[in-house]
């Protein structure tokens, strides 16, 4: 039984999850040093370019079981789900479903779409369907946490499945989407190692080889279902930090770059004929009060803090003006659940140090706790709170102690907690943990209350009353100190098109092109 789910299960504390965590709780990771070397298979193209293109990353696999990962590049582009829904969608889109129903609250049909198929060539089943949701819930593996409410997936024909779930599930289609179908028969015969190293899915690339050190080579498949890619050979190029991936951007050694350091956006766009793409992907910085003691047990404290927070200038600060201010409300703009008619506190240095007074907690000492790739944004933080009349102090931890901490609980008086929105854009992600882990922060019935009211609301303009009400329960009890959501920075060369950085973690390649030279 395998057990890597970062917060149901806790995580396999790799140099994947050192880097994956980084990245999925507020941005991409600035600095050296984090993996070895690495060099690439194949280099940019050169002559007419039409066939072959070379993107640089630094969010790194070291499988390619589509089980044990969440919302990678390999899975998007060499598998494929029943649907899909990214950032953006108000629909899922069909992929290997061309339909799906509801069949009651908690049963839902799907028709597999026809002439979809392997990359070896066998036909995409409802045996294969029912197989990769069984065998990833059986066996637990890493997206197994995101179909948690999944009863029963059976199959009622060879083209028809139905999935059952435990309580409404408004999400599901979501969650659905991030489960990748792999040929049953061909994964019993070379078990879940032997798939990983040579992967068979049903998407528009197949993949021709892999390393963890130099990174994965895609190249079309020409019996994909939908419109064949733009480009017949990609190469996918690990690097070890931001900053040697834009050295290589710079000297031409490849064509695009995903998740480049903020600094990027300073250092690179313009320059060389580069393009620097920022973007909100949803990666956001969530800062919790602990009110279960004191001083933040008293609101008045709590509204001083939320007003000595200039959000604007950490902003520009932090991210040279990309960063997406958190306005009075976890979910920022394109999230669903957001609402516009919610605004922040205004930055009020005055009033937070008279309420400060008011509660007669001048001089507070309190503790910021976060992972220490953010250590900066903390210390920018703390000098914000410290002319409010607070006295700070920063515990910034590695990042397995960080996720420890997130599952067990902390007495910290402030917990960075971050939330990614990837893979499902909905404002019930950071919600969930305002009154998690073994220590809750919050202990608030009618906040209770209104989670479990949004939860299994299947009308989505009702639910989204419903989550627009638990953002106005959580600004008017101040329980969230409220920043911002960072960017993701991403940069092509001239004559690149299709490079859409703004899924964050993932890239999808089929659309991605490059003029000849």
């Amino acid at each position: 039984m395998r057990e890597s789910s970062v917060f149901k299960n806790g995580p396999a504390l790799d140099r994947r999850s050192f880097l994956r965590a980084g990245l999925a709780f507020g941005g991409a990771v600035a600095g050296a040093g984090l993996l070895g070397a690495c060099g690439g298979p194949g280099s940019a193209s050169g002559g007419s370019g039409a066939k072959t293109l070379t993107i640089g990353t630094v969010v790194v696999d070291d499988t390619l079981n589509p089980m044990e990962e969440q919302f990678t590049t390999f899975q998007f582009n060499a598998f494929d789900g029943l649907v899909r829904r990214l950032r953006g969608d108000t629909e899922a889109v069909p992929r290997l479903a061309e339909e799906w129903s509801q069949k009651s609250d908690t049963v839902w049909r799907f028709k597999l779409r026809s002439g979809a198929t392997f990359h070896n060539g066998s036909p995409v089943t409802a045996d294969d369907v029912v197989f990769s949701f069984t065998e990833l819930l059986g066996q637990k593996y890493a997206n197994a946490s995101l179909i948690d409410t999944i009863k029963d997936v059976r199959k009622v024909d060879a083209t028809t499945v139905e999935i059952e779930t435990t309580v409404p599930d408004p999400l599901l289609l979501s969650r659905v989407g991030q489960v990748f179908v792999v040929p049953a028969d061909y994964w019993r015969r070379k078990g879940a190692d032997g798939f990983a190293q040579a992967p068979i899915g049903s998407g528009p690339f197949k993949i021709e080889s892999f390393s963890v050190d130099r990174g994965v080579e895609f190249a079309a498949f020409d019996g994909f279902w939908g419109d064949k890619p733009k480009t017949s050979e990609i190469t996918l190029r690990y690097f070890s930090d931001p900053d040697a991936m834009a050295a290589a951007l710079q000297a031409g050694q490849i064509d695009a770059a995903q998740n480049l350091g903020a600094q990027s956006i300073k250092t690179l766009d313009g320059r060389d004929g580069i393009t620097v793409d920022t973007d909100f992907s949803g990666n956001q910085n969530m800062f919790q009060l602990n009110t279960s003691k004191a001083p933040f047990d008293d609101v008045r404290v709590r509204q001083a803090a939320v007003k000595a927070i200039d959000a604007k200038a950490l902003i520009q600060a932090m991210t040279y003006g990309a960063g997406v201010l958190e306005d009075g409300q976890l979910p920022v703009k394109g999230v669903f659940g957001h609402s516009p008619g919610i605004t922040r506190p205004a930055y009020d240095l005055a009033e937070a140090k008279s309420l400060l007074r008011s509660a007669g907690a001048e001089g507070a000492e309190i503790e910021i706790f976060g992972m220490s790739l953010y250590k900066k944004l903390y210390e920018a933080i703390g000098a914000q709170l410290q002319q409010a009349g607070f006295k700070p102090k920063i515990n910034a931890v590695e990042v397995p102690v960080w996720v420890k901490t997130f599952r067990n609980g902390s007495d910290a008086d402030i917990f960075y907690r971050g939330a990614s929105y990837t893979g499902i854009f909905d404002a019930e992600r950071p919600y969930s943990f305002v009154s998690s882990s073994k220590k809750p922060f919050v202990k608030d019935a009618e906040w209770d209350g209104l989670m479990k009211a949004q939860r299994t609301e299947m009308d989505s303009a009702e639910r989204e009353k419903k989550l627009i009400d638990c953002s106005r329960h959580l600004l008017d009890r101040s329980y969230i100190l409220y920043t911002y959501g960072g960017p993701t920075v991403g940069a092509h060369r001239e004559g690149v098109t299709g490079f859409d950085n703004s899924n964050g973690l993932m890239l999808l390649l089929d659309g991605i092109s490059k003029q000849g030279s």
